[in-house]
């Protein structure tokens, strides 16, 4: 069953939306591909390469778009993001850690190292972001400059693992604090059986470890520039994009499962259909708030990061609820490994589970008391007092 792309009702004029609904159908056939080998999507990221996705995010003298890194590429990234996430969300996965990691050795980088940067992503180089810590113990950087360092150690849910060539990852320096390394040396990475979760099968994410001679010049910014407020918790939307993308997928699924089995008269369904509806334009006006407040200089970053915060929670009890009423809509057939919703939901199911939820929530709430959020002048002063 085709669905019809996320963007369709935005970006009409954009030239990478374009390129991309050209090969959507192509990208929705390596989706199915993909999952049922459990494999690295490599069609599907030649297919994002030929759309001219991947080097996007360069600059213009790259030939790119600053997608990702300049608030005038916002608008086009959710877009790009939805767009994928509801066709291939594995994809979508490693997409973002592609923006992600090019955002964040481009703004800390020098003249040089984006140079090289540049170069790497030109010649059809894919970045990824790996910073989770393995239960074996943090990554370490020793050495001092001018001499050569040491990266040792190992990441866990490293998504790409294998094939991401050059990956970010953070490793610790007794001097140099939490640095950025762009390791050019290989890594092992561990069995596939680390990853047998329910659904995203094709993202190949797994422990990875690292041995390796590592020059100053693979060395990016200055101590803990990776958790610097609010790019760290700001860029958390990119991701609430690509899991939309996947939810809009599934309530049009439901839709032309029920318009052709003529259900779309039926009260029930029109009902969860409006539940399904309203959710997802929750979801959206969320996201749209939080990829904006991610680019607003005018913004502290504590509003920021609230911002983000809020959405993130507000999107997956969203999407949480759009799983319910899709399956419930379609029934059995739902759960069929045949059928396209089943993929998708799988997929979203298994991505919406970020870590810590219960901090994020707490956060919230702590935010909340402390200063309230929208307050109303004048009432209840007696209670101020």
């Amino acid at each position: 069953m085709n669905v019809a792309p996320a963007h369709a009702r935005r970006s009409v004029n954009e030239p990478l939306i374009d390129s991309l609904a050209r090969v959507t159908n192509d990208l929705a056939k390596a989706a199915r591909e993909d999952d049922q080998s459990e494999s690295f999507p490599t069609k599907a990221i030649s297919l994002l390469q030929q759309a001219g996705c991947t080097k996007a995010v360069l600059p213009k003298v790259w030939g790119g778009r600053c997608l990702g890194w300049r608030p005038t590429s916002r608008a086009t990234l959710l877009d790009v993001l939805q767009a994928i996430g509801g066709v291939h969300l594995s994809v979508a996965r490693l997409f973002e850690g592609h923006v992600n990691a090019f955002q964040l050795l481009w703004t800390f980088g020098t003249s040089a190292q984006r140079d090289a940067l540049c170069a790497h992503v030109h010649g059809g180089g894919l970045l990824g972001v790996w910073n989770a810590p393995s239960p074996r113990g943090e990554m370490s950087l020793t050495g001092h400059p001018p001499a050569a360092f040491r990266l040792q150690g190992s990441k866990a849910y490293a998504s790409g693992a294998g094939h991401i060539e050059r990956p970010l990852v953070t490793a610790k320096h007794e001097q140099l604090g939490t640095v950025m390394v762009w390791p050019l040396d290989s890594y092992v990475t561990g069995p596939a059986s680390e990853w047998s979760m329910q659904g995203m099968r094709a993202s190949t994410t797994r422990s990875v470890t690292f041995n390796s001679a590592i020059t100053s010049d693979q060395v990016f910014g200055a101590a803990d520039d990776y958790h610097r407020q609010p790019i760290f918790s700001g860029g958390a939307w990119r991701f609430l994009a690509a899991q939309l993308g996947a939810g809009r997928a599934l309530l049009d699924v439901m839709r032309l499962t029920l318009v052709q089995r003529g259900r779309a008269d039926d009260a029930h369904q029109r009902a969860r259909m409006a539940e399904g509806a309203a959710a997802i334009e929750t979801a959206r006006l969320w996201v749209e708030v939080a990829s904006s407040a991610s680019f607003d200089d005018a913004l502290e970053a504590a509003e920021v990061i609230a911002k983000v915060d809020m959405a993130r929670m507000v999107v997956e009890r969203q999407l949480l609820d759009v799983l319910e009423i899709v399956q419930r809509s379609v029934g059995l057939s739902a759960f069929s490994r045949a059928s396209e919703l089943e993929r998708i939901a799988r997929d979203l199911a298994t991505y919406l589970r970020q870590p810590a939820p219960d901090g994020l929530r707490d956060a919230i709430g702590r935010r909340a008391f402390d200063a309230p959020i929208h307050p109303t002048p004048g009432l209840h002063d007696d209670l101020k007092r």
